[in-house]
């Protein structure tokens, strides 16, 4: 385009580009970019770039937002409805929901893979997971240690059940994409996996 201005930064080649915009709304965004100590600027290429990373694939995958308390829930009540309604061993019936879930959400995260990534393997897989997790305000952390070791922390605050469901989610990725054994460790609210990953 004529009479841009292109530079450089760390996340890759810029562009300055004009843009007119409703007055209520510029100044609603400089409204939150003060409350995050952040430039209008700043602020605006977080939108764009989750905007263009993210959120215009999500009516394509027919995602749809749910409060944490309500997802924490739907669980929880399932395996006390299963409790109240006769089944005897509640452990083996939630493991088996877990796993069931962790399948269909595995099953899920292939079509979601190829729709943003154009490719499925193990990596484009764990940066759609990095993806989701950040836009959906859940703390995750992912370290390569010396040793190779690859180090993933979910901090979900979703309780004992969804700590089961990411331990189960986890070890179907790494074990179907990675062909590797992984090991996990969880509280109530966080799971962690470290494993090696073949490059």
């Amino acid at each position: 385009m004529k009479g841009e201005n292109v530079n450089e930064n760390k996340t890759g080649k810029t562009r300055s580009i004009t843009f007119r915009l409703e007055s209520s709304v510029i100044e609603e965004l400089q409204t939150e970019a003060e409350y995050r100590e952040t430039s209008l600027n700043v602020l605006i290429n977080q939108i764009l770039r989750r905007y263009s990373s993210w959120e215009r694939y999500e009516n394509k995958m027919g995602m749809i937002s749910i409060p944490k308390i309500m997802l924490s829930s739907i669980i929880d009540e399932t395996i006390k409805i299963g409790k109240e309604n006769g089944i005897e061993d509640v452990t083996i019936f939630r493991n088996t929901l877990m796993k069931d879930l962790s399948h269909i959400a595995f099953t899920f995260l292939k079509d979601s893979v190829l729709l943003i990534k154009k490719n499925y393997n193990l990596i484009s897989v764990l940066e759609v997971l990095e993806q989701y997790l950040k836009v959906v305000g859940i703390n995750s952390d992912h370290r390569i240690e010396d040793d190779g070791k690859h180090t993933y922390v979910i901090q979900h605050k979703l309780g004992e059940n969804w700590s089961l469901f990411i331990k189960e989610f986890l070890i179907l990725i790494f074990e179907n994409l990675g062909k590797v054994k992984v090991d996990i460790s969880s509280t109530n609210n966080t799971t962690v996996a470290k494993v090696f990953v073949n490059p």
